[in-house]
């Protein structure tokens, strides 16, 4: 959106820690990643909004051409880049940097959840304001944005952007509706019928604001917010050339001129509107503020200048337009230097009258009256705020330091004031140094009103009472050169920034302030006061350090999240927090997270579910470790490395502190070697994570149970055969960990295919002592023959691509042998068995089909194996092996495909939350005949792509462990459309069932993105009119598409369709049918 942001400052300082925190929020994603960032320092302080705005765009124009690699500066970039210049204007009391950086009143704070889903940080001004003019500008032509960011605007959801198309090559004004008595402080505007600007008006008398009020008692203001049309931008840019235009910028400054101060409404763009004449332009008579509102004037030694400039400005611009772009609905706010607007803003509509804190640590015991604004405060230590106080950046942590005599009682903030705690820098180099100063004054006085007006205050009462009672003179508090207009309580030296009879001039703090609202100070302490070195608020806001704040904002957001994040997986609560570690990258706090996340496995190890919540923190440091490698590799690979194999079995043991103990020492000598090793660091720890789901899936081995009988004579197989199944709702709920974390709902179909039943297995006893394993192709012919003959055969058992690899890992689930063990493979034959076993298995289905082949096929190999081993298991047991079979060969996996393929028909599945994992299964009772009419609307089509569920598997499995907001909602949705399917087949309601399938589809895609290959996609489109829905069996992406059709005669539509299209030659329709039956045995 942006090429350019820039940020204008009142010096290098603030300037340097301005851009720092522009470019954390770029690092954050928050701003375009290749837009260029600057944050440039006015040629000097208070220098005008126009002056700040043309030295910003000398500088971003410059830095544009050099990025282009050009030797000079040309406006080439205005004519083709959209670029946004802030004001950051003069310094406001109540936000040591700024309007811009105060906390914005509404959206989310530090710890706390947007929407109930996501640990985050708080949002300033500067945060919304950037939003919403990237909103305005989202179709905007090239040009230059310029916006003061003194102003608050609320702007409705329904302003999407702005079109200028009108302006063409003129400036643009952004407007709204507001009451004559606000207009008249920002800017009051005459709009013509055509749009363009006839007059603005700043300060203005009655007369000239009612010419312009419209009968619903609203006028036109200035937003403060403009925008520059490359034309009349390159007019501008040029302005630094043409003295005494120059000297509003740097160049003119390094040339020696003096700084000429400009505003950019009420010098520079007023002699764009239509009414004003050259003369009155250039001599002042329309100038910005008029003699009757008491404002000042600028000083005669600066008239000169100023009649040329303006003179100069009427030649080179006058001729563009000035138009109006007027904002309906937006409502501008503007704060006075009055703290009881600032809780105005704050408080807001509430009538409640609650207490706000925003991104503030604030102890429990802490007592906060009604009203109150606490903001950016770090108060552990109790304290009593009384109502309607404003408490800024103040930190009570001193407090620990005093002896315990010190304070019989809490420290007491009395009502109504403002209590302010700011970083002001002194110094530079060497001799730097940062003060905390603490300042206070009522809420209720005005800063700007001199002492001696009838309506001055200080801490709510009259100047008068406090010299009263305090004994204090005017003349300590301002300097005898200091205008009678100008000694207000801004300028008044009442603050103490370090005593004189403390080592190292330690800085005064909040106790010894809070005597100044009232209380009669000891003798001595009004001694110290006189001898200290004191500042105004004004002197304070003058050196601030910037940088110190800004920390300080963080740190506490910070600490706020950190805490929040230890919270929720105490308490196993569904909040998001892989922003909160991004955010901690981006300020190079990632280990910080890491061992805080180590700490909280300490304070759960006693609760019920701590291995759950032990298992998701594992998957947090694992997705913290891979921010922090940023591009060091993909998530996925190998995690077995022996440097880690102490914390694996003690996870085996389930001695968890211990592991994570042995964990993170093991991480530490990782992290530091370059982001390769983070990201392996990162695999070992999900590693960790599949152990403890592992051993939360082995929990359904209570449910394994088999029955003794009479086993065959050797040589006599056991055949096993399955039918496939296809999922028609609720499949991803039947994950683990979701199964058991969330609970699990799938309803799912039997089906033969090309009227046969695809999977089969077979087992059979063998006189030697070995064990023969055999993989059939889809044809028929041996695949792999393995004899494995001693127990380091089976060693590779957990790894998926290993050959006959599901083989192996049936032979360990159903303990036929015992691994790892002492005793051979022979042995333990001979022990158990007296004999050996041949084992084979062939589906006649394409791999990655989808339609739960791997887990049916393991379902039917356990079956015919216990069978020959003289056990026999019921299918309720069969689908509890077979889960724990998947996680012994890491392939993860489910349980709804077993428990499709293992009984017939439709029917089904729950999980409930909570472990021992126990699954449950119920075939749902259809209509009469429902079923015949069922398999003839039956569409199933293969799309000729392939993919392996796992690398989905473990996609989800990590965005279910960060609860990914988007992942929880749909947990809920899956399974609510479960629900729905099930009704639909207990009507017979075949249009419904078709619906399920197409919601069905949705909520897969947004369990696994982009897991529909695009011509899948188009295929979907052109059989939509033969469908009443259909979805990707299985995880999705590749594999089978299963449909329902409206007629039969669909089928043979579909068909004729694939024939026809070239870029279909890969896909096939196959015979699909509902079967009744599910798994079969036979012998041989």
């Amino acid at each position: 959106m942006w090429t350019a942001i820039v940020c204008t400052c009142q010096n290098r300082e603030s300037a340097n820690s301005f851009r720092k925190e522009l470019l954390i929020r770029q690092q954050k994603g928050l701003l375009s990643s290749d837009a260029v960032v600057l944050a440039v320092d006015d040629p000097k302080p208070n220098i005008g909004s126009g002056s700040a705005a043309l030295n910003a765009l000398i500088c971003v124009t410059e830095c544009l051409a050099a990025r282009e690699g050009q030797k000079v500066v040309t406006a080439d970039a205005l004519y083709s880049e959209r670029i946004l210049i802030l004001l950051l204007g003069s310094t406001f009391p109540f936000s040591p940097c700024g309007h811009a950086f105060m906390p914005a009143p509404k959206g989310p704070q530090p710890g706390e959840d947007r929407e109930g889903m996501e640990v985050t940080e708080v949002q300033t001004n500067i945060d919304k304001l950037i939003t919403i003019l990237t909103k305005f500008c989202r179709n905007s032509p090239p040009g230059v944005w310029v916006s003061s960011t003194d102003m608050l605007l609320e702007v409705p959801d329904s302003i999407e952007s702005l079109d200028l198309s009108h302006l063409e090559d003129a400036v643009g004004a952004l407007t709204v509706a507001a009451r004559p008595e606000h207009a008249m402080l920002h800017g009051t505007c005459k709009i013509t019928d055509t749009g363009e600007f006839a007059s603005i008006v700043h300060y203005g008398n009655e007369e000239m604001v009612k010419s312009v009020t419209r009968p619903d008692g609203t006028c036109d203001m200035l937003t403060g917010i403009a925008y520059l049309s490359p034309r009349v931008a390159e007019i501008m840019l040029g302005m630094h050339t043409m003295p005494p235009l120059d000297a509003c910028t740097y160049v003119g400054l390094d040339n020696g001129a003096q700084p000429l101060s400009l505003s950019l409404f009420f010098d520079i763009l007023l002699c764009l509107t239509t009414e004003i004449h050259e003369d009155d332009y250039v001599t002042g008579l329309f100038k910005t503020r008029d003699t009757t509102s008491g404002q000042l004037q600028p000083d005669s030694s600066q008239k000169t200048v100023l009649e040329r400039a303006r003179a100069l400005l009427w030649k080179v611009l006058k001729g563009n337009k000035l138009k109006a772009v007027h904002l309906t609905g937006v409502e501008h706010k503007y704060l006075r230097h009055i703290a009881a607007d600032v809780l105005a803003r704050y408080q807001g509509d509430s009538e409640s009258g609650e207490a706000r804190v925003i991104n503030s640590i604030v102890s429990p015991e802490t007592k906060i009256g009604k009203g109150s604004v606490l903001i950016n405060c770090n108060l552990p230590n109790p304290i009593i705020v009384g109502s309607n106080c404003f408490l800024s950046g103040l930190t009570t942590s001193f407090l620990e330091q005093q002896p315990s005599s010190f304070m019989s009682a809490p420290l007491s903030i009395p009502h109504n004031l403002t209590v302010q705690e700011i970083q002001v820098s002194i110094g530079r180099g060497v001799t730097h140094a940062s003060l905390s100063v603490v300042v206070v004054y009522g809420i209720y006085d005005n800063l700007m009103v001199p002492y001696t007006s009838d309506n001055a205050t200080f801490c709510n009462r009259p100047w008068v009472n406090f010299f009263q009672q305090t004994g204090i003179q005017p003349a300590e508090l301002w300097l005898p050169n200091t205008p009678p207009g100008s000694q207000t309580l801004l300028s008044a030296r009442l603050f103490v920034a370090s005593y004189t009879d403390r080592a190292n001039g330690e800085a005064g703090g909040l106790l010894e302030t809070l005597w100044l609202p009232g209380s009669i100070p000891k003798p001595e302490d009004l001694q110290r006061w006189r001898s200290a070195w004191r500042v105004s608020l004004a002197d304070i806001l003058r050196c601030v350090d910037c940088g110190a704040e800004f920390t300080k904002m963080r740190d506490i957001s910070f600490e706020l999240q950190r805490c929040r994040m230890m919270e929720a997986l105490r308490l196993s609560q569904p909040v998001c927090l892989l922003p909160f570690f991004h955010h901690a990258r981006v300020l190079q706090r990632g280990s910080d997270i890491l061992r805080t996340l180590d700490e909280v496995v300490s304070q759960v190890i006693d609760q019920e579910n701590s291995q759950l919540i032990i298992c998701r923190i594992y998957a947090c440091i694992a997705d913290m470790l891979a921010f922090m490698a940023d591009q060091g590799g993909i998530r996925g690979g190998p995690a077995a490395n022996v440097a880690w194999k102490t914390a694996f079995d003690l996870l085996e043991k389930d001695h968890f502190v211990a592991a994570t103990k042995a964990l993170a020492a093991e991480r530490d000598h990782w992290i530091n070697d370059g982001p390769d090793r983070i990201i392996r660091a990162s695999r070992h720890y999900e590693r960790a994570g599949q152990i403890l789901t592992r051993k939360a899936v082995a929990t359904a081995r209570q449910f394994i149970n088999g029955t003794p009988c009479t086993p065959p004579a050797i040589g006599e197989a056991i055949t096993v055969t399955a039918p496939a199944r296809v999922d028609l709702a609720g499949a991803w709920t039947d994950t683990p960990p979701q199964a058991y974390e969330w609970g699990g709902v799938v309803v799912t179909l039997a089906i033969t295919v090309n009227n046969e039943y695809p999977i089969r297995s077979s087992a059979k006893r063998i006189t030697e002592l070995k064990l023969v394993l055999v993989t059939y192709s889809r044809d028929g012919s041996v695949l792999q023959r393995l004899e494995c003959t001693k127990l380091a055969h089976l060693a590779d058992y957990s790894q998926p691509h290993a050959p006959a690899a599901l083989l192996k890992a049936a032979v360990v689930c159903a303990r036929i042998v015992e691994f790892p063990s002492s005793q051979s493979l022979s042995d333990q034959l001979s022990s158990k068995f007296g004999c050996g076993f041949e084992i084979t298995c062939r589906s006649t289905l394409p791999q990655g089909s989808g339609l739960g082949t791997s887990s049916i096929l393991g379902g039917t190999i356990l079956a015919a194996l216990w069978k020959a081993a003289g056990e026999d298991h019921s299918r309720d047991s069969l689908i509890h092996a077979i889960l724990h079979l998947e996680q012994l060969l890491t392939t993860g996996g489910g349980w709804q495909d077993q428990c499709g393929g293992l009984y017939g028909g439709p029917k089904i599945s729950h999980t409930k939350k909570g472990l021992p994992v126990l699954i449950s299964t119920k075939q749902i009772q259809t209509p009469p005949g429902f079923v015949g009419d069922l398999s003839s609307h039956l569409l199933l089509v293969y799309t000729g792509t392939t993919r392996l569920a796992r690398n989905l598997l473990q996609d989800v499995v990590r965005n279910w462990h960060s609860r990914d907001r988007r992942v929880i909602k749909n947990m809920q949705d899956l399974v609510d459309n479960a629900h729905a399917a099930e009704e639909a087949f207990t009507r017979g309601d075949m249009a419904a069932i078709g619906t399920s399938l197409t919601k069905y589809q949705r909520q897969k895609l947004v369990m696994a993105p982009g897991s529909m290959p695009k011509i899948v996609s188009l295929f979907i489109d052109k059989i939509s009119q033969y469908i009443y829905g259909c979805c990707f069996a299985g995880a999705g992406g590749g594999g089978f598409l299963v449909g329902i059709l409206k007629e039969p005669s669909g089928k043979k539509r579909v068909k004729e369709l694939i024939n026809s299209s070239a870029e279909l030659n890969y896909f096939a329709v196959y015979d699909a049918a509902v079967d009744l039956l599910g798994i079969q045995y036979s012998a041989s």
